[in-house]
């Protein structure tokens, strides 16, 4: 309602599934019962305080990492277990708090900081034979064309903001890359490009309402249960009052009409903070319908126009080939991966 406060960045990770998966991948670093790729179904009170005391020497790329990770595979559409672990991270969120006021405490700036324009990188895993190469099309002419119900357009350019080296392998995953060889380029943006910014599910649902796009048919798996979950398996998590992952019935699905989005900016970006709250997070829309960001995967921003400055090639991202064997290529250094990542860039940007 109007003048009703809002939630604190705090409130918001213990309500939010990629937030909740978090703080509970936190608390498990402290945890000598409960390894890596394990959700912890109870709460230990001194590995929580343990966690929020670690939190103050965290590198930031580490939180990355553990936020990507753990956000995909506990609280992702893609997972076959976060049915049944997200009604104990749900269940435990609220005694996780201490871990998520420390971490607002001293990550809040980051993990809100608008797009730096000046450090935007494109990430290219370069199609393996010629008949892939020949499918890229220019970007920025149909914004219809959309991943399933419109929770992205394929009309557009996806940038992320100078990862850290410890979380490229995670995003490479995270992204559904196939393991081809990947490059690297830096894409300044100029300095009037306008940006709508996701930080809140409350940015994502002002976006919709905005511009609204009603769904004309089921998507399954844009919301749990996904392709690799059961149905019946929603049972616990819809009989928690404060989750936001799944809903029982949906009356309408909205989401953005980015060929209107596109005629008023010229990318929307998703910030750490944006992804932490509200990748996954159902929201309920003044019409009566829902909506939920998915599948955006990471900070990201997704461009809707070329606002770019001359691209420049970057060394190679850090790639241990542990995921699908997928390597880093240096494209400021090989020169026959160079220009083949111009070509491709060129027909992207329609230059």
């Amino acid at each position: 309602m109007p003048g009703a406060p809002q939630p604190s960045f705090v409130d918001e990770l213990i309500q939010a599934p990629a937030g909740v998966a978090l703080l509970a991948r936190l608390e498990a670093t402290k945890r000598d019962d409960v390894s890596r790729f394990e959700c912890p179904t109870d709460c230990n009170h001194d590995s929580v305080r343990l966690a929020a005391l670690s939190i103050q020497e965290m590198p930031y790329g580490e939180l990355l990492e553990l936020a990507v990770s753990a956000a995909q595979q506990f609280a992702g559409p893609w997972s076959g277990q976060a049915l049944t672990s997200l009604p104990y991270l749900y269940e435990h969120a609220k005694h996780r708090r201490q871990i998520a006021e420390a971490l607002s405490a001293r990550f809040y700036l980051p993990l809100h900081r608008d797009p730096d324009l000046g450090a935007q990188q494109w990430w290219y895993e370069e199609p393996i034979n010629s008949q892939q190469r020949a499918g890229i099309t220019p970007c920025f002419t149909n914004y219809t064309l959309c991943y399933g119900n419109g929770e992205f357009t394929w009309g557009g350019l996806w940038t992320i903001t100078d990862p850290p080296p410890q979380i490229h392998d995670a995003l490479i995953l995270t992204w559904d890359f196939f393991g081809w060889p990947t490059s690297r380029w830096l894409l300044p943006v100029r300095s009037d490009a306008r940006v709508w910014v996701i930080n809140r599910p409350a940015d994502w649902t002002r976006l919709v309402e905005t511009y609204p796009k009603a769904a004309a048919h089921p998507h399954a798996g844009w919301e749990l249960p996904g392709p690799n979950q059961h149905p019946s398996d929603t049972k616990l998590l819809r009989s928690l009052a404060t989750q936001h992952a799944v809903r029982s019935e949906i009356a309408l699905h909205v989401l953005p009409d980015w060929e209107r989005v596109a005629a008023d900016f010229d990318g929307v970006h998703l910030s750490w903070a944006g992804f932490l709250t509200t990748e996954g997070f159902i929201s309920d829309l003044s019409n009566g319908g829902v909506t939920m960001m998915r599948f955006w995967g990471s900070e990201h921003t997704l461009w809707l126009h070329d606002v770019f400055e001359t691209p420049v090639p970057l060394e190679a991202p850090m790639l241990t080939g542990s995921v699908g064997g997928g390597v880093g290529v240096d494209a400021s250094t090989d020169d026959g991966r160079r220009a083949r990542d111009s070509r491709a860039l060129d027909t992207l940007l329609g230059r």
